[in-house]
């Protein structure tokens, strides 16, 4: 709607309520109300919060909360600084409210999941959606706000139960820290129904700052499932990241660079060698796989693999793919429970040459191998 179709709006609403306006507080709280929705959550608390009790019981009333799901954007030296002032804030709140959006920068210290938790308890109990945006950029002097506190565990019970899901992004300097209802991933177990709550880290953009940034999100919470978004990632800071990211349990990856240009130094070949007995990778999911040596870089990395997707193979030589798996499987004498892979050219043929390679390679036969369309699943007890 532009400005003139609400200034006819606005212009009809006061002909119905046959009102003679001399200033803003003779509006009608209704008239407020339709005001109100020309803004966003931001934009009201800021233009009208403070400037006297009528917009104050407005603001805090029930009906604008429920009207609104209630939205509170943060800024330092506005609305909240501190946990005390939230929980002031929290006591005017409607405590049936039922959605939950909050956002803030400059103030990591807010970023607290046990203050979070007994705020949530104490003032929102009927709360059924939460969502977290924390925004944080470094400062003039290159450097990330001083965090004090003790590393956050948003995968504790409180928050499992709720299905509230705490994610980390970095972007280039940027780093957002949020919390969201729960999305299923390409890691969760489908058929057991299992859910794994813990921390997503995703990386949007690689550059020489983000070892720098995975140590400043470390000193923050714990890392357990990693998404990197770099079409493709060189071997070595691969091996740097991993290394970094000890904990993580699932990692996906859109594809490996691997033409050579970049030669793995003797402390990198010591790190994947020190892998084979700390990973804790259960899951990979390569998006695109172009060339062998890929495959034998995930085997190689995550020697523990239980669970291996692949997006897209873009090799003409199919069978040498399963072979190389098969060959894999048997040199580190552990193979995934289960394979999902997209073959553009995937047939029924596809399918006995697969239970062939199996057999000649004296591996055990997969309890279900079948396609769907172009994705062939292989799955062991």
């Amino acid at each position: 709607m532009n400005k003139f179709e609400q200034k006819i709006v606005l212009n009809e609403l006061f002909k119905e309520k046959n009102q003679s306006i001399t200033c803003i507080e003779d509006f009608s709280n209704e008239i407020f109300y339709e005001i109100f929705d020309y803004f966003n959550g931001y934009e009201i608390i800021e233009k009208f919060s403070n400037l006297n009790s009528q917009f104050d019981r407005l603001l805090y009333s029930s009906l604008f909360l429920i009207k609104t799901h209630f939205f509170l954007f943060h800024y330092q030296k506005k609305i909240i600084s501190t946990f005390n002032k939230l929980e002031i804030f929290s006591t005017k709140i409607y405590s049936n409210l039922k959605i939950l959006s909050i956002s803030f920068s400059k103030n990591i210290d807010l970023l607290d999941a046990h203050q979070w938790e007994i705020i949530i308890l104490k003032y929102y109990p009927q709360l059924e959606k939460f969502y977290l945006n924390y925004y944080e950029s470094i400062n003039n002097d290159n450097q990330y706000p001083i965090y004090s506190g003790k590393i956050n565990d948003f995968s504790s019970s409180f928050w499992i139960e709720r299905k509230w899901i705490f994610y980390v992004e970095i972007n280039f300097l940027n780093i957002e820290y949020k919390i969201r209802p729960y999305n299923k991933k390409w890691y969760d177990d489908r058929n057991n129904n299992i859910i794994n709550y813990s921390t997503n880290l995703t990386l949007k953009f690689i550059d020489d700052s983000i070892f720098e940034e995975i140590e400043r999100t470390l000193t923050i919470t714990k890392i357990y499932h990693l998404e990197i978004f770099e079409k493709e990632i060189s071997i070595s800071i691969l091996i740097r990241i991993l290394n970094q990211l000890s904990q993580i349990i699932t990692l996906k990856v859109h594809s490996i660079l691997t033409d050579g240009t970049t030669e793995i130094t003797f402390e990198e070949l010591y790190i994947v060698w020190s892998m084979k007995e700390i990973s804790k990778i259960t899951k990979v999911y390569l998006k695109e796989i172009n060339n062998i040596k890929q495959l034998n870089v995930i085997f190689e990395f995550c020697p523990n693999m239980e669970y291996f997707k692949v997006g897209f193979i873009n090799l003409l030589d199919i069978q040498l793919f399963f072979r190389t798996i098969f060959n894999n499987i048997k040199y580190y004498n552990h193979h995934p429970n289960s394979l999902c892979l997209n073959i553009p050219t995937a047939d029924d043929k596809i399918l006995e040459d697969i239970k062939q390679t199996i057999k000649y390679e004296n591996l055990p036969p997969p309890f279900i191998i079948k396609r769907v369309l172009d994705n062939v699943y292989l799955k062991w007890k």
